[in-house]
Formats: C-alpha cells, structure tokens, sequence
C-alpha cells in the first residue's frame, strides 16, 4: 500500500487523544500482522449519529490497512448498565428493549465499513457461561479502593449517593470481552478510561499480549453541548442528506476544524487548508459548505451532497419549509407546554433567554403561524405532530410520547 507509514501516522494522530501504548502498536502496525481491533456498542438508544461514527470512521482506518475488526454488541452488559458518565444508576433494559436499539445498527456501520468483512459478536455468548466462580477469578484483579477512585464513583461515595455492587461488574465484563476475543487493540471513549485499562490487566492476568488502547473525545452536537440525543442536538446517521446538510450548517463556526479533523475520514495535512481559510478571515459560512459537502458525501455521495446544498440554499433564502421527510422528529412527555419551554426542551435553543430572544424577533412559528407570547401554551397529542420554527432554518416535529 502507498503512503503506508504516512496513513499509520494518520491512524495514531486524528482525533485521538490517547494512546496506550502508543510506541508498542506503532511497532504493530509495522509489522504488518493482522489485528483484532475491538469496539464496543452499547444497545441503551436506538440513535446513531456522528459522534458515535468517530471510532467507526477509525474502524475503517484499520480495516484499510488490513486489519480484523470485532464489533461487540453489549446485549449482556447492557442489562448491567454502565455509569461511567453518570452521577446515579441507570435504569436495566429488558432482552427485547435491547434487541430492539440494536437491530438497526449494524445497517448504519455499513455506511463506513466493509461490514461483510466485519466479525460481529454478542457477549452474552460468553458472559452468560460464567458462573458465580469465575466471577469471583474476576473480581480478585481489583480492589475496592481502585473502584471509589473513580471520579464518578468517589463524588457519589462522598455525597451519599448509593453504588450497588452490579455497578462494579461492569469494567470486569468489558475487560472479559477483550479476552474472549483475544483483542489486539480496544477503541474507547476518554470517560471509559478505567474500563479500558481493566481489559489490559484482565488479558495480563489470563496469559494473553496486554491490548493497546486508543481513546478519543467526545464531540460537541449543533448546539455547543454534547452530542446527546437528550438535547436533540445530533447529526443521526439515518438522516437524510438534506436533513444531515442542513444540521452541520448549524454548528457553531468555532467547531468547523473540530468536526473536520473527528467527523471526516480526511487527512490532518488535508484539512490544514481549512485552517488556513478560516485564519484569514474568510466567511466561515462558506467553509462550513465544504464541510457539510464532505460529510454528506461520506454517507451518501457527491451528487446527494450537491442536491443537499441546493435545497440548504432554497429553504435559507426562500424562507421555505422543508419536506417532512427532512423535518427531525422529536416526542416529548408533556401533553401541554408554554412556547418558551416547547422550543427549549426540543433542542431548537440553548436555554429561556435565546427563546424569548427568537420570540422577540418574531421568528418562532407553530404550525406556520408566527407568535411572540412565550406564555402561549402548545398542545401536544400523540397522533398529530405539531411544526415548530425558530428563526430561519431551525425546524421540528414534535407530539406528545
């Protein structure tokens, strides 16, 4: 392959925020063996969007080069739930809510990789054979004290915030899939540190090469805050590409290199053009328009990408609305809600203050009817969806779950 050593140091680099160990899979890497690259997927939602697609688009880095990679649907684990982000226990899925988030996301991963040369697997296919013995072989690689030490356990620990001992099963059963899979490298998100360390010692301990490990950042959804579905602020994968178009205009400009370098399967030397642009004070507008283009394009094409652009063009100087296929939809708990609150809770603004800046402005609409009252109570039902609009081009669908 051309440029190997230039697409290895490319591997290593973009939007990788850490590297364990960095000089030993270098050395991997140039060997020219075959690895068994691990990622995990985590069944609680059903959306897939860009931020989750970061290590998918590293996935296809490695498959590139050649290497094997294991996607592991977290069926088990996910009736364990993780906390490692959270500040309380999560609610434990059934079997059937489980099947049903995750029947979908093999078809959205196919959208980058080569998913015919994908090895897909289930770790109950494992973790349901261990026994209350083997858990206990587990368990003795770690002490309590390392537990608490995590920075969401120990903040729960000293606020009297209940733990329950399952919480702590869960780096053991992420660290017991690297072994069944005999993983050479595990992809992970920086808030799953622990857990991806606990693979490394847990391979130790049963006699196999220690995985490397690569970690990325989170990224930030159209709104600044983090990519979440609870903000409905993300870019899901099975959006169409005038919808994904029209959303990655929406980012705030300061996050354009950011959603280039992470969001994109270009080259860091590519995307330094970029940089340069927006360095000498070009329209940041227009460097967003490459950026959706290249985004569309990596799902789509170049020609749905170029159609996409022309209907951005129509609906923002037109002031027209959007088909309702390319409208988001959005279900909320509440059969009546003030205007202020609507539009807050649907993701279309940060907080109160820019909802009553838009009302002020005149532009919030209901159903295309301008209105300016934030106290104006919206009803919702859970057969009609309700059109909300905020300034030009913000659009959802919203009814009652």
């Amino acid at each position: 392959m051309e440029n190997r050593d230039k697409i290895i140091d490319n591997l290593l680099k973009k939007w990788v925020s850490r590297v364990i160990d960095e000089e030993n899979l270098r050395k991997r890497l140039t060997s020219w063996k075959k690895l068994r690259i691990k990622l995990w997927i985590d069944p609680t939602g059903s959306v897939i969007h860009i931020g989750h697609a970061v290590p998918i688009l590293k996935l296809k880095a490695f498959q590139d080069l050649g290497h094997q990679v294991v996607l592991i649907i977290w069926d088990s684990t996910a009736e364990v739930g993780d906390t490692s982000d959270k500040n309380a226990e999560r609610p434990l899925l059934t079997k059937e809510e489980i099947k049903e988030n995750y029947k979908n996301y093999i078809n959205m991963f196919s959208k980058i990789l080569d998913i015919d040369k994908v090895e897909v697997r289930y770790n109950s296919e494992w973790l349901s054979k261990i026994d209350f013995n083997g858990v206990g072989h587990l368990a003795k690689n770690f002490s309590v004290a390392e537990m608490l030490d995590r920075d969401n356990f120990s903040k729960r620990y000293k606020g009297w915030v209940r733990i329950s001992l399952q919480e702590f099963l869960y780096p053991l059963m992420q660290g017991y899939d690297s072994i069944a899979v005999e993983a050479d490298v595990e992809l992970g998100w920086n808030d799953q540190y622990f857990n991806l360390l606990a693979g490394r010692r847990l391979q130790e301990a049963y006699g196999q090469e220690k995985q490397d490990v690569m970690m990325f950042n989170l990224i930030e959804g159209t709104d600044g805050r983090k990519m979440s579905k609870t903000y409905h602020n993300f870019i899901g994968l099975d959006e169409s590409a005038n919808n994904m178009f029209v959303k990655v205009m929406e980012i705030k400009d300061e996050l354009i290199l950011t959603y280039f370098e992470h969001c994109t399967d270009m080259f860091l030397e590519d995307i330094e053009q970029y940089k340069t642009r927006l360095e000498s004070w070009e329209n940041p507008r227009e460097v967003k328009i490459d950026l959706a283009k290249t985004i569309v394009t990596l799902y789509f094409d170049e020609d749905a990408a170029q159609e996409a652009y022309k209907y951005f063009e129509k609906v923002l100087k037109e002031g027209l609305v959007p088909d309702e296929k390319d409208i988001e939809k959005v279900e909320l708990e509440d059969s009546e809600l003030p205007l202020v609150s609507l539009i807050r809770q649907a993701g279309m603004v940060n907080n109160s203050t820019e909802a009553r800046n838009a009302l002020n402005s005149n532009w919030v609409k209901v159903n295309n009817e301008k209105q300016t009252d934030a106290k104006f109570m919206v009803k919702l039902d859970k057969e009609n969806y309700t059109l909300l609009q905020v300034w030009k081009k913000k659009f959802k669908l919203v009814k009652q779950k």
